[in-house]
């Protein structure tokens, strides 16, 4: 099977072992060439002895275990590994005597490429036994959950939990053992979040199972229905949550999965790069079909977020600004089509283009921003009136159709708000993680979401049943702390000073509204209803502030804005006692003055609260200069080349090659991603910027090494060299590691650096990989095992994707991270400068 080390124990054991074998194939390829003046003896005797070691404890388990197919699967392992052991042995003796001996090299080859392979598999066989006992652990759990169905008096409840108890507790511990041992943090991260499932659910069942028998007990009650969905629901939600720990335990992969979906799912990071890309490209002059599908690409991003605009305002500028877009790429496609691409009137549609595409890009932020100002203003009204409703005594008029109005309001405010926050994070510009975890919170919202109408409607008909009203208050709370902690979430993506400009002007035109009716009189319902809305967006205002507070380490800002928001908390009470003054007394013109000032006091205060966040706010791209328009200057001859920036010849080809033409994933995977990666530094100039000199230096020896997979002559010419270039990367993903978490240090922005670190913690374990996976390659060459070759190519181009993928996202991060860099710190001297026209055209790609 191929090499595995999807847990940190097996990473551990294999990598010294892989830098044993290295050397053992540096002294094949001597032996080949004649070469070889060393004594193989020391080197085959240590590994021996790791084998040795290694086995005796695997025979130890074998001897223990009640695991059948370990029993099968382990000893053709051990045989493996012994026999390799044997190869080495003989291999060292051979070549002793005789360093020509054509026996003895193939035997040192037989003998490395057993033992990384037998040890690995040996390692896997453990490893799969220990996640059967852990699957049949969850396996027992699930069986029993099914018990809980049938339960319909509160005695058979004790005995049901005294027996899920130990299996529950026993599963809850293997997986918290297992997840910090896997090297794909998703992975871990999976394993976590079902365990936290897990846990919460289970006193819900409980309380859930315990309301069921009340309402079952009292014969003939109404509810019985809706108490059963409610158990129902929790039981599938565990089973559900068990099944996902028993499919994450048995995978096996190392690398990070890509986001797949439609575009409703694509990538918010990749989405805003493109924009940003497609900017850059037409500014430059480049009108290419690539450069125009990136452009119509965000086009259909604007149409699709102007369906779910929150006012017909924005739904008409942002429809507007793609019309336009749409003009100018007919103008430009029809030019193409002329050949007059490269005329000047060409170049300054798409100067046009940009801007107009940079103007798309603001009013798309505007719009998510005035979108969660608008749903996100009273998250938990909906949900306390429905409560009111259920609780309301059973003399009260109306009370079943005002129920049934409650229940209607509360999952349509639902649904709108887990809609808006899935568009937050396809649409919002946030990293990959971040639009994860938002889609992840608006599942667990929907998931809360229904069933609390349910729990809601066994109030209502069982208005005695105190056990169905704590667990009504144990779901509202339970659907309030899910929705509060994604409101923060969207309130963390969401543009702050587009929220606060698009509040302001609603606290506005409400107050303005409000002190009309107070000084006309009207009906003093529209009054409160005004300085409601008011309190609730000022209150909102408050919120955001904080996570922008919280989100910084400017202490100076954090001290401004914590300044302006309690100053405007302040003037939001007394503003709604104001209002109810001027209900009481309508006609008394003192009060309804003193409810205007109060009233201004909120607006001013908003108002300084934006102000700020202004003064603090770095734009997220400078705007584009203006489109010259006297005629283009004479192109000047090349500067010069510094001979201390000239590359060795073997390093200039591969940038050459680079440079190239992008070649498919298909056709070249290493190579195709090694390309992606240094066309996304390549936007940068790297004088003054070492992180870009660093990532080009990785691309260029990621493509000598996919020459040397192709069978291409090259710098990389053997096994040995394979193993060393493998070995450079990864000390180059170190410095990379070393200079990006200084920026990270130095950033004042505290999403930014996490979002850069998240990344960072990927880059130790994929490059560890890639020198062991470098390794297996070359000890699978011309071994005469064509199936066992395929899968360490397929493994090591799985990582060389996996890292270079990691980096591209890394340089990302880190330009943005540098945006807000504490002032005075060493890395501040990193210079982030784009290209100019004159420089290399930049790809849209991604």
């Amino acid at each position: 099977m191929p090499v595995k080390f999807h847990t940190k124990t097996l990473e551990s054991v294999i990598e010294p072992v892989s830098q044993q074998v290295g050397q053992l194939v540096l002294f094949h390829e001597q032996a080949e060439s004649g070469l070889l003046k060393q004594d193989l003896t020391p080197l085959v005797k240590g590994v021996g002895l790791a084998v040795s070691n290694l086995v005796e404890v695997a025979t130890g388990m074998v001897s223990t275990t009640n695991d059948e197919e370990f029993k099968v699967e382990l000893p053709p392992s051990v045989e493996m590994v012994k026999q390799a052991s044997t190869d080495l042995d003989d291999a060292a003796r051979l070549l002793k005597a005789d360093q020509g001996s054509r026996e003895g090299k193939r035997k040192l080859l037989d003998g490395a490429r057993g033992v990384i392979n037998g040890m690995s598999d040996l390692l896997v066989c453990a490893d799969r036994s220990e996640v059967r006992k852990m699957i049949k652990t969850c396996r027992n759990v699930q069986e029993y959950l099914d018990v809980a169905k049938v339960i319909d008096v509160e005695a058979d409840l004790a005995t049901f939990l005294q027996n899920l108890t130990p299996g529950m507790t026993s599963m809850m511990k293997v997986v918290e053992s297992r997840h910090p041992e896997l090297t794909n943090l998703r992975h871990a991260l999976m394993l976590k979040d079902e365990l936290r499932t897990v846990r919460e659910q289970i006193p819900i069942l409980i309380s859930s199972i315990k309301v069921y028998c009340l309402v079952f007990a009292k014969k003939g009650a109404t509810g019985l229905k809706e108490a059963g969905f409610g158990r129902d629901h929790v039981i599938t939600k565990l089973y559900v949550s068990i099944e996902e720990i028993i499919r994450v335990l048995q995978l096996t992969e190392t690398y990070v999965e890509e986001e797949v979906g439609d575009a409703g799912a694509r990538s918010a990071a990749s989405l805003a790069h493109m924009f940003h890309q497609a900017q850059d490209a037409l500014a430059s002059g480049d009108i290419s079909p690539q450069t125009l599908e990136a452009v119509r690409k965000c086009i259909a991003e604007g149409r699709r977020v102007a369906s779910h605009a929150a006012s017909a305002e924005t739904r008409d500028k942002l429809n507007a600004a793609c019309d336009e877009l749409d003009k100018i790429l007919a103008e430009l496609s029809e030019l193409q089509a002329k050949g007059e691409g490269n005329s000047r009137h060409a170049r300054a549609l798409a100067h046009a283009a940009a801007v107009k595409l940079q103007e798309l890009e603001q009013e798309l932020r505007r719009a998510l921003a005035e979108k969660v100002a608008t749903d996100f203003v009273n998250v938990g009204g909906p949900i306390k009136a429905l409560e009111e409703a259920a609780l309301a005594d059973i003399s009260v008029p109306n009370r079943q159709e005002n129920f049934a109005q409650k229940a209607k309001d509360f999952k349509a405010h639902a649904e709108q708000l887990i809609e808006t926050t899935e568009l937050i994070a396809s649409s919002g510009g946030c990293s990959d993680a971040v639009a994860a975890d938002l889609r992840q919170q608006a599942a667990k919202l929907k998931e809360l979401s229904d069933i609390v109408v349910p729990a809601a409607k066994v109030v209502l008909e069982n208005p005695d049943n105190q056990p169905a009203k704590d667990y009504l208050r144990t779901t509202k709370e339970r659907w309030l702390q899910a929705a509060d902690a994604m409101t923060k979430s969207v309130d963390g993506v969401v543009d702050s000073l587009e929220f606060m400009k698009v509040s302001e002007a609603k606290v506005q035109a409400d107050v303005k509204e409000a002190k009309r009716i107070a000084l006309a009189e009207e009906d003093p319902m529209k009054l409160i209803a005004k300085a409601s809305s008011v309190a609730r967006q000022a209150n909102r205002v408050i919120q955001v502030a904080q996570v922008e507070a919280d989100n910084s380490e400017n202490s100076d800002y954090v001290a401004k804005l914590s300044a302006a928001s309690e100053a405007l908390g302040k003037t939001v009470a007394p503003m709604v006692v104001e209002a109810r003054a001027v209900v009481t007394s309508p006609q008394n013109k003192d009060i309804q003055r003193k409810f205007c000032t109060s009233a201004d006091k909120v607006s001013e205060g908003v108002s300084a609260v934006r102000a700020v966040i202004e003064d603090n706010w770095v734009p997220p791209r400078p705007p584009l200069p203006d489109f010259e328009e006297e005629e283009e200057p004479p192109e000047l001859p090349p500067p010069p080349e510094d001979p201390a920036l000239l590359l060795p010849a073997e390093m200039q080809e591969a940038e050459d090659l680079l440079r190239a033409p992008l070649p498919s994933k298909e056709e070249n995977p290493i190579h195709h991603a090694a390309a992606s990666v240094f066309h996304e530094a390549d936007q940068w100039d790297e004088k003054e910027n070492n992180l870009i000199s660093l990532v080009k230096q990785m691309a260029r020896k990621m493509a000598m090494m996919s020459k040397y997979m192709r069978g291409e002559s090259g710098e990389v010419r053997g096994k040995a060299d394979l193993i060393r270039t493998a070995k450079e990367i990864a000390l180059d993903a170190q410095d990379l590691l070393k200079l990006a978490r200084q920026i990270a240090e130095a950033c004042m922005d505290k999403r930014a650096k996490t979002n850069l670190l998240q990344l960072l913690d990927r880059i130790p374990t994929i490059s560890t990989q890639l020198k062991i996976l470098a390794t297996v390659k070359a000890t699978s060459m011309g071994g005469g095992d064509g199936k066992a070759d395929a899968d360490a190519t397929e493994m090591l181009v799985g990582n060389a994707e996996n890292l270079m993928r990691t980096v591209k996202d890394v340089i990302r991060a880190s330009e943005a991270a540098c945006i807000r860099l504490r002032p005075g710190s060493a890395i501040a001297a990193l210079i982030w400068k784009k290209k100019g026209a004159q420089g290399r055209r930049i790809s849209v790609g991604y």
